[in-house]
């Protein structure tokens, strides 16, 4: 790589090395940017959503579980069952484990366990393919120790009486995402880069511009994160995804600069450069503006991961800015500004620029009308299993288990509505009536309660010697592990109703399901006082993702027709400003919906970044008018802002498309779905604003004035 410049421009380049170096060195050596994620990650410890949970856990204090599905060609037979002891002997045997619930020490037999009404749901599956391991562990510890399980369990897949081996339970899904974050970060983060560092080079010929770049995006990037470091803001599940969206920010910036740069009519690479951030700047600021208070409004949503990619996000758009200006400029200043690359930047092609314009307002308008019934239609109350690529082994697995008594735990704590006790024999009646209707319901798998509990302990010869409430007396004694204590609480008044949810093929929201459970509850006698669990809280995070989805959407979209308006001060241009891009997120979501496309939290965030780039896009595109002439109705002069900022839009468009196919290849479906949307919504913004938006400013502005 060869420099050019004066003596001063090279020392400038050399200061920005260094502040790209110092940042790299503080972010190595001090922040820890491994995962944090707990099987409660949807929400924080001190979120309202979570205080049932919390509740739940403080009546009836219960750990973190493993289920561990074996399957068997012969469930019923001696290998089979020897097979099985001696995997629960070695989970036992594991530190962090606290108790290790099996076929082997829990009831007297197999076939006892098929005719209890307990231990039948419990431990074994509704087609009688397989019998379940309970293991428990310590919360605090409970993702470290799947891999611990993991390969403990590995050798005995191998067994003749065995035919498979699945794990679920939320301490298993929660180390798979993680897993999952963690190889796409190291992997698709860093193919990104280099392939946005690749694209630069092949377009400019500069290596110069390819390294400013490639710098100046890793150095917000580490920037973001050493800033979370010192705020104290853990990495989350959204964390890879902030890289990338930072990365996206400084390279957006820094396409329009390099391309302002390579237009430059004044011979000599440092003055076209100090002319090039002077023309550039504002748009950058008023576009950063946009996006900061788009991740300002995220601050305000229950849902921790949303908050997190809020706070990660401002500090982001900070960086990204601070970056492209102080540490990109300096190698402009000393690149060679090549012949072809003038041409280049001026070749935007004007000839036939009004049929192009108008197909593609048509193809456009085309789309919103035929994808907007979509909007209607979204998902965002996916399966979990929808983290994980169908068919895999992972899905494979999570799917067998919750076809055979569910996967994800909902609790309910209910109590009588006179407030009697529940340890009378009348009671026992009403909670046994309440635990079969439970079962009937489509999308309950299991039920684990008081009733079931009791049921099995009247099974004993005896027991009908004994009052009910000397049998409740004795089920809380430490011999029998105080297993009264998991499902009837201390004052005798609340009961526990542990379901196992399914969650393939759910054909209603969550949260209808569970009104469905909480009037069945009513209808029963009982008043619901509490409910939690996995399940609810998934079912409340679907509600937070679709409202933060509109609102943060639309309060975006509002904030930049009020910016696009202050730094055009023309109400028509900023109207067919605001109309280009929304109709981004309009298609993109609709599009969604139309084909039934899971959104999650992680590939949720993707639509705004793609309103991001429209914003960018349109923002230059309008400020390039506003350079020309204050006659912004004219077609000649929306002619000179297309070829001027024409160039950087489609090299934008074009960097981005080809830079999130990589994430095409991700194993991990959310990844490969957020960066499947902003490829889509990065053609859409190159198109709608070289197209719909010039086309519509110009029909506003012939429109009669009032």
């Amino acid at each position: 790589m060869i420099l050019n410049g004066t003596k001063n421009e090279k020392m400038k380049v050399g200061v920005a090395l260094l502040i790209a170096g110092f940042i790299t060195a503080i972010f190595v050596l001090f922040v820890d940017i491994r995962p944090k994620i707990s099987p409660d990650f949807f929400f924080g410890s001190d979120d309202p959503e979570i205080a049932e949970t919390k509740e739940i856990a403080r009546l009836f204090p219960a750990e973190e579980f493993l289920v561990i599905s074996v399957e068997s060609p012969n469930i019923y037979g001696s290998r089979y069952r020897t097979e099985i002891k001696k995997m629960t002997d070695r989970l036992l045997r594991l530190p962090g484990f606290s108790r290790v619930i099996s076929i082997s020490n829990g009831p007297a037999s197999v076939k006892s366990a098929k005719d209890s009404p307990f231990w039948r749901p419990l431990l074994i599956n509704t087609d009688e393919s397989a019998t379940l391991i309970i293991a428990f562990l310590a919360r605090d510890a409970a993702s470290a120790q799947v891999a611990v399980a993991e390969e403990a369990i590995s050798g005995f897949k191998e067994k003749s009486s065995i035919s498979g081996i699945y794990l679920s339970g939320m301490p298993f899904i929660v180390d798979q995402i993680r897993k999952s974050l963690v190889q796409d970060a190291k992997l698709f983060s860093t193919s990104v880069l280099i392939l946005f560092a690749v694209l630069l080079m092949i377009i400019y010929r500069s290596p110069t511009i390819a390294l400013g770049a490639s710098l100046s995006g890793i150095s917000a990037i580490f920037l973001t994160l050493i800033v979370l470091f010192l705020l104290k803001q853990p990495v989350g599940i959204l964390t890879a995804n902030l890289a990338i969206i930072i990365f996206v920010l400084v390279q957006s910036q820094v396409i329009y600069l390099t391309n302002n740069w390579s237009r430059g009519e004044v011979d000599g690479a440092a003055i076209t450069a100090r002319q090039a951030v002077r023309k550039t700047f504002p748009a950058s600021f008023w576009c950063s503006v946009t996006t900061f208070l788009g991740f300002l409004s995220l601050l305000f949503v229950s849902a921790e991961p949303l908050r997190q990619l809020g706070v990660g996000g401002i500090v982001g758009v900070i960086a990204a800015l601070l970056c492209c200006y102080v540490i990109f400029p300096p190698f402009l200043s000393v690149a060679t500004r090549r012949k072809s690359q003038r041409k280049f930047a001026k070749g935007f092609p004007v000839k036939g620029m009004r049929f192009v314009q108008y197909t593609g307002a048509v193809f456009l308008i085309v789309c919103t009308v035929l994808f907007s019934p979509g909007l209607f239609k979204l998902d965002t109350d996916p399966s979990l299993f929808t983290y994980f690529e169908k068919g895999g082994e992972i899905e494979t697995g999570l799917t067998t288990i919750d076809q055979n008594g569910g996967s994800s735990p909902l609790q309910l704590v209910v109590s009588l509505k006179d407030g009697a006790w529940l340890h009378s024999e009348e009671s026992y009646k009403k909670l046994w009536d309440l635990h079969n209707s439970l079962t009937k319901i489509n999308q309950v798998g299991t039920v684990l309660s008081l009733p079931a509990l009791m049921a099995e302990a009247n099974e004993h010869p005896l027991a009908f010697l004994i009052p009910w409430r000397q049998i409740v007396m004795l089920l809380s004694l430490d011999a029998n592990q105080k297993v009264i204590e998991n499902f009837l609480s201390e004052d005798r008044t609340q009961a526990l109703f542990l379901l196992r949810m399914k969650e393939a093929d759910r054909s209603k929201p969550r949260l209808i399901v569970i009104e469905n459970i909480e009037k069945m509850v009513k209808e029963n006698g009982f008043r619901l006082d509490h409910s939690g669990g996995v399940y609810i809280l998934q079912a409340r995070l679907a509600t937070l993702v679709g409202s933060s989805l509109t609102t943060g959407i639309v309060s975006l979209l509002g904030l930049f027709l009020a910016i696009a308006f202050f730094i055009t001060r023309n109400w028509r241009l900023s109207l067919a400003m605001f109309a280009a891009a929304s109709i981004v997120p309009v298609i993109s979501l609709g599009g969604i919906g139309i084909l039934s496309v899971p959104l999650d939290i992680i590939s949720a965030p993707a639509i705004s970044v793609t309103v991001g780039l429209a914003v960018d896009a349109l923002i230059h595109l309008a400020l390039a008018v506003s350079r020309k002439s204050d006659k912004r109705h004219s077609p000649d002069i929306w002619k000179q802002a297309v070829r001027e900022q024409g160039t950087g839009i489609l090299t934008s468009t074009g960097i981005i498309f080809i830079g999130f196919l990589v994430f095409s290849l991700s194993g991990f479906p959310p990844t490969t779905r957020f960066g499947v949307i902003v490829i889509v919504g990065s053609v859409l913004a190159g198109i709608g604003s070289l197209t719909f938006f010039p086309i519509l400013s110009n029909l506003l502005s012939k429109a009669p004035k009032e």
